[in-house]
């Protein structure tokens, strides 16, 4: 259920894409005037198969690419003609978790946790280290501070990652397949951490994931992208009943339908670096 936005707020929106689109080499154009927003409060799935966009939305959306037309908004700033400077400002209101974690293996959990709180401010190592131990306290790793990450398992790196997401305390985090991998109770764990951290700390979420169940278990609005367009969007209910025949095929995973299948030279390439 969204909220309605606080004083703090610039905007009803926590994120607004405007016609987003986004071509590279002038000719493959990978997204197509993709439009959407996500209030205060809301959880936004991103869904779609393989090549789809959602990789390249994600990237746009924080700021990583710029599109070649439409405009982003993050509460209310337009972020697409930000200079770096000013971009990093408005980095500091969102969190990211990625898929794979991406934590730094040399360094411990707390200094994982503790480094863009570093980097972005000016308070103390031990300040740092204290509020990297209330986050992981946030995600139930609390005690655990001093491993590396080579010494925890899958879903614990997932939980370490959600709390590095969280170390300056943002309104608004991006998951990129928050449960990739992960076993179905593990899966079931992350959701509920992701659902009881937004609706206690009143932030809202943008989710990129393929995994159906995790989606309709968290989501309040979601998107169907295919071919670089929005195909659907609703409320996860509007969204099961939506007769597109597409999209039906999609989320209940069926082989047969008007969804080709189709091998990447990328997905190639990575189905064979997990056989070696």
């Amino acid at each position: 259920m969204s909220e309605a936005p606080s004083n703090k707020h610039k905007s009803p929106y926590a994120v607004e894409a405007r016609g987003v689109t986004q071509s590279f080499d002038g000719k493959r154009k990978v997204l197509s005037n993709v439009s959407f927003k996500v209030k205060h409060g809301e959880i936004l799935i991103i869904m779609g198969g393989s090549g789809c966009g959602k990789s390249t939305l994600l990237k746009v959306l924080i700021g990583l690419l710029k599109p070649t037309e439409g405009e982003v908004f993050i509460d209310g700033t337009e972020i697409t003609k930000l200079n770096d400077r000013e971009l990093s400002s408005v980095r500091k209101r969102f969190g990211m978790l990625f898929q794979y974690s991406a934590l730094f293996n040399s360094l411990t959990l707390g200094e994982n946790v503790a480094l863009p709180i570093l980097e972005s401010s000016d308070v103390s190592p031990s300040i740092a280290e204290l509020m990297a131990r209330l986050k992981l306290e946030m995600v139930g790793m609390n005690g655990f501070e001093h491993l590396k990450p080579a010494e925890i398992s899958g879903g614990m790196k997932k939980r370490v990652g959600m709390a590095r997401g969280l170390a300056l305390d943002p309104d608004l985090l991006f998951c990129d397949e928050p449960t990739s991998g992960l076993d179905p109770v593990t899966t079931a764990t992350i959701d509920k951490l992701t659902l009881d951290l937004t609706r206690m700390l009143g932030i809202s979420a943008v989710v990129v994931t393929h995994d159906m169940t995790s989606a309709f278990r968290i989501g309040t609005q979601m998107i169907y992208l295919s071919d670089g367009k929005v195909l659907v969007s609703g409320t996860p209910e509007e969204v099961k009943q939506n007769p597109n025949p597409n999209l039906q095929q999609f989320i209940n995973g069926h082989a047969d339908g008007p969804i080709p299948f189709k091998l990447s030279k990328d997905d190639w390439l990575n189905s064979l670096k997990k056989q070696t």
